[in-house]
């Protein structure tokens, strides 16, 4: 059978995942593809520009005259809405079955299955949920049959039947490679940066994270995190090296050193066999100077850590990432003395966050100073734990949940869920905490952060300086993501 994805914005390793099992298993794959380059969380979201490049009425014949036998859809919150807008248009004009699975749909699957354009849900891990949906088609079964299989929703008589997931895929190993063509052959510049994960799922808990609502999602699961074995990873890597185009290594992983063990018997494999650059994120809490030595020794040009907030009472209390500053302190001095870049992450917009918290965050990082500083915005996500410390401190409403819970969410590398007076408070701090990390002299950095205080438009002269301090510790994620604005694509 053959079934058409349809997705926007960035490369998905999950779709890349889903096509290679489905080709497995004898099915045919095709892609359909939006850049959104100034309409999703990746660049700039600009509606006027939305509209010049709008590729919608494109993808929407392209998936008719592909006739499939099943479009899917990988869906999260931010793109829930667009994605909503494109099986409309299909379902007027066609009854091909339509499924959303992601994390949004993960979430709230009986919300998703109100909107009559999508016929089935996918919850959690798709491939075995995937398989088995097409071949219930195929044999044309009927929608009580479907609602037995497990990671499925389908809606029978206007209600919303949701099956449980089946345990996780524990043997990561026996899945086969993404289908990495399938975007290659869209975006020419993702193979330079080749993407991949060795891991799935995640040990800790952070309340704004989606892997937080996976966890309640899968809460019959012992232990989330899952590893690929180091030979399996290698021979991934290795594969795709000798198509001679890969240039960087980009470890999507959430955390990529939690074992020591592993960590070292994978840094003697890349460099014998790989030797490219990489780039990867680590927890605080896992960062020995052992690993961070490992990391070095094994072509790490960035790594980036999650800081989030340098307010212990934010981080603990409302974030849930547990660890002193004085941990935070220490992981980042062994990265840097490893002679590694460091990157760290700053959320904005935690409920019950003060201007004293800000500061507190200003001085952390007067103090380290990181090699920059990516600020995000709050954004909340449907069934994290999150949205109950801002309910319970009156910054959400019931209604404010439930237009979340429909996809109405900002981006978090825009102003996310932010809004009113707290936007300007938040410009104002993110154009120093990004200044702090481009400038590490203090005599410098208050001079010009004195003077740029003044200047109107911060949120854009924080991108400014963002781009500049890219350009300082030649950043080649930023160059290749400056080329995918600009490259010719191969859409939808």
């Amino acid at each position: 059978m053959k079934i058409v994805f349809i997705y926007s914005g960035a490369e998905s390793l999950g779709i890349e995942y889903l096509s290679s099992f489905l080709k497995s298993k004898g099915h045919e794959t095709e892609l359909l593809f939006d850049p959104a380059i100034f309409s999703g969380d990746q660049v700039v979201n600009s509606r006027f520009l939305s509209r010049i490049f709008n590729v919608d009425d494109r993808i929407v014949q392209r998936a008719l005259d592909s006739r499939p036998d099943l479009i899917a859809f990988s869906v999260y919150t931010g793109n829930f809405r667009w994605c909503l807008s494109i099986a409309e248009r299909i379902k007027q004009r066609s009854a091909v079955p339509i499924v959303f699975g992601g994390v949004h749909p993960t979430a709230v699957p009986e919300r998703v299955l109100l909107h009559n354009c999508v016929d089935f849900v996918i919850i959690g891990e798709g491939e075995y949920a995937l398989l088995d949906l097409l071949e219930h088609l195929k044999a044309s079964s009927q929608p009580e049959q479907i609602a037995k299989l497990p990671n499925l929703g389908v809606r029978i008589n206007g209600s919303a039947c949701i099956a449980a997931p089946r345990p996780y895929i524990q043997d990561l190993d026996s899945l086969p490679f993404p289908d990495k063509d399938l975007f290659f052959q869209k975006v020419s510049s993702f193979e330079n940066n080749y993407l991949i994960t060795t891991t799935r799922g995640c040990p800790f808990d952070c309340t704004y994270c989606s892997n937080n609502m996976l966890h309640h999602r899968y809460d019959h699961e012992k232990r989330h995190l899952r590893q690929r074995s180091v030979e399996n990873v290698i021979e991934e890597l290795f594969w795709m090296k000798k198509r001679g185009r890969m240039k960087l290594v980009a470890f999507a992983d959430d955390g990529f050193a939690y074992s020591e063990k592993w960590l070292g018997n994978f840094v003697s494999q890349y460099k014998s066999k790989i030797d490219m650059p990489f780039y990867c994120s680590v927890h605080p809490s896992t960062v020995t100077r052992e690993i961070a030595s490992l990391l070095k020794k094994g072509g790490c040009r960035f790594v980036t850590m999650g800081i989030e907030s340098c307010s212990e009472r934010i981080r603990l209390n409302i974030f849930n990432r547990k660890g002193s500053n004085e941990k935070l302190i220490e992981s980042m001095a062994q990265i840097k003395e490893a002679g590694i870049r460091i990157s760290v992450d700053n959320i904005f917009g935690a409920p019950t966050e003060t201007q004293a918290d800000l500061d507190e965050s200003l001085a952390f990082y007067y103090r380290t100073k990181p090699d920059r500083i990516l600020t995000f915005w709050l954004t909340y996500y449907p069934k994290t734990d999150i949205i109950k410390h801002a309910l319970e401190a009156n910054v959400l409403s019931q209604a404010e949940v439930d237009r979340i819970e429909e996809g109405y969410v900002g981006f978090a590398h825009d102003t996310g869920s932010i809004t009113g007076e707290k936007v300007k408070l938040y410009s104002k701090y993110q154009l120093l905490f990004q200044l702090r990390s481009l400038i590490h002299t203090d005599r410098l950095y208050d001079f010009f952060s004195k003077i740029l205080l003044f200047l109107p438009f911060k949120r854009f002269t924080g991108k400014l300086v963002l781009s500049m301090n890219a350009i300082k510790n030649r950043d080649l994620r930023f160059f290749y993501l400056l080329r995918y604005l600009f490259e010719k694509k191969n859409t939808p």
